[in-house]
């Protein structure tokens, strides 16, 4: 990859998505540790094994009343809304910790970036050698005495220069 040059940063665009990523860690979070009251294991089960677990410890075929029997009702109703909403690719999980992949925040940040396209490369960069050179000039307003032509041609405005100095 070549050397780009960042045109904008959109910091809102990426802090609404860094924002959902950490909603998404958050809410794995919760479902493990909701899995973890229910059957004791910390690790993402299948919807149908807790229910199963839960209905074969109490010997009831309803899974309702059977997780209100085991008071994990409010546990049981959170992983039925959200085991599907997680978005399990862009966690990094290594024991207990948990966060979102490096990988991920890099694809983020490259798409909240914007680079200046490649055609205008070399014009950037005459223009920046002609920053450097104006920036040494010693009267930083010499630079108004500049003019353009129709043509788009810059000349300098000798006239306006010479009586710089008496205003």
């Amino acid at each position: 990859m070549k050397n780009r040059i960042e045109v904008n940063f959109d910091s809102v665009q990426f802090a609404v998505a860094t924002a959902s990523l950490q909603e998404n860690v958050s809410k794995y979070k919760k479902l493990i540790n909701c899995i973890e009251k229910i059957i004791g294991l910390r690790e993402v089960q299948p919807l149908e094994q807790i229910d199963k677990f839960i209905t074969d410890s109490t010997g009831f075929k309803n899974i309702l009343l059977s997780a209100t029997l085991l008071e994990v009702s409010s546990e049981l109703q959170f992983i039925q809304e959200n085991i599907d909403k997680i978005n399990y690719d862009a966690l990094d999980i290594s024991e207990d910790v948990i966060t979102t992949k490096q990988s991920v925040l890099d694809k983020l940040k490259e798409d909240s970036t914007m680079y200046l396209s490649d055609k205008h490369i070399n014009e950037y960069n005459t223009l920046a050698k002609a920053c450097c050179e104006l920036n040494k000039l010693q009267n930083p307003n010499s630079s108004n005495y500049l003019k353009r032509d129709h043509n788009g041609k810059y000349t300098i405005n000798a006239m306006m220069l010479e009586n710089s100095s008496r205003i």
